[in-house]
C-alpha cells in the first residue's frame, strides 16, 4: 500500500537534494580557502615582523652618536659648531683645505718689516685672478694706502686664527683676529673672510710645488670686521 510519504517524495525533483550538495561542498571549499589565505597572510606579516625586529637589532649597534662642541666668541657672540676631522684622500681632505686657508691668511695679513718680502711672496704663489691683483695693489708705490707706507718699520701686524669653514668645495668663511702693535700700545681687531679658492692640475715650477704641492689657489678674498676696535697699552 502506498503511503503519502512516499507519493510526496517522488514529487520532489531529485536534482533539488543534488544542488543543495552541491552549495554544501562549495560553501564548505570556500570557506577552507579563506581560511587557509588567513594562514598564509597572517604568517608572511608575522615573518616580515621578525625580519623587522633582527634587522633593528643588526643595525642598531651601527649607529653612531657623534657629539658636537659649540664654540662661543666672547668678543662678538659669534657661535660655531666644532667638527672633528674626517679620513679622506689628502688633496681632497678638508684637513688639508683648512691648512692651505690657515697659511694663506697668516702670509697675507701678518706684517713685519723684517719677514715683508717672504710673506708677500708666498701669499702671491697662493693668489690667482682677482685676489693677486688686490694683493699687489696693497704694496705697490702708486698706492697712497700701501701697507708699507701705512706701517713702516716700527709697526707688526700678527694674526690669530680662530676657526675655518667650509661653506662649499670652493667657498671658506675664516675668522680671525689681528693685533697691530705700535710703538707701546696694541690693537685688536676681529675679521671674518670669504674666500674663494681652487686646486689647479696646471704644472708648477719646481721650487712652488715645495711651498704648494697640491696646486692650491684663492681666486677671491675678501674680509670685513666683526667687531669695533679694543686698544690696549702693552705692559
Amino acid at each position: 500500500m502506498e503511503t503519502v510519504a512516499d507519493r510526496s517524495s517522488e514529487l520532489v525533483d531529485k536534482r533539488y537534494y543534488r544542488a543543495g550538495a552541491t552549495w554544501q561542498d562549495d560553501t564548505h571549499r570556500s570557506m577552507r580557502r579563506s581560511r587557509t589565505l588567513a594562514w598564509i597572510v597572517s604568517g608572511i606579516s608575522g615573518l616580515v615582523a621578525v625580519l623587522s625586529v633582527l634587522a633593528l637589532v643588526l643595525i642598531l649597534p651601527l649607529r653612531q652618536f657623534e657629539p658636537y662642541v659649540v664654540e662661543v666668541d666672547k668678543s662678538t657672540g659669534y657661535l660655531e659648531i666644532m667638527r672633528a676631522l674626517k679620513p679622506g684622500d689628502l688633496s681632497q681632505n678638508e684637513a688639508v683645505t683648512a691648512a692651505n686657508l690657515v697659511r694663506y691668511i697668516r702670509a697675507r695679513e701678518t706684517y713685519d718689516s723684517r719677514e715683508l718680502k717672504q710673506n708677500y711672496d708666498l701669499a702671491q704663489l697662493y693668489s690667482t685672478d682677482a685676489a693677486s691683483k688686490d694683493l699687489t695693489w696693497l704694496y705697490t708705490p702708486a698706492n697712497p694706502q700701501s701697507l708699507d707706507k701705512i706701517f713702516g718699520r716700527n709697526v707688526t701686524v700678527s694674526v690669530e686664527i680662530k676657526s675655518v669653514s667650509l661653506l662649499n668645495r670652493n667657498t671658506a668663511s675664516v675668522r680671525f683676529a689681528t693685533t697691530t702693535r705700535r710703538n707701546n700700545s696694541s690693537t685688536a681687531d676681529n675679521w671674518v673672510a670669504v674666500i674663494k679658492f681652487r686646486y689647479t692640475s696646471t704644472p708648477l715650477k719646481n721650487e712652488w710645488r715645495f711651498d704648494n704641492p697640491l696646486g692650491f689657489q684663492v681666486t677671491d678674498y675678501r674680509r670685513d670686521q666683526e667687531s669695533a676696535p679694543a686698544a690696549g697699552s702693552l705692559q
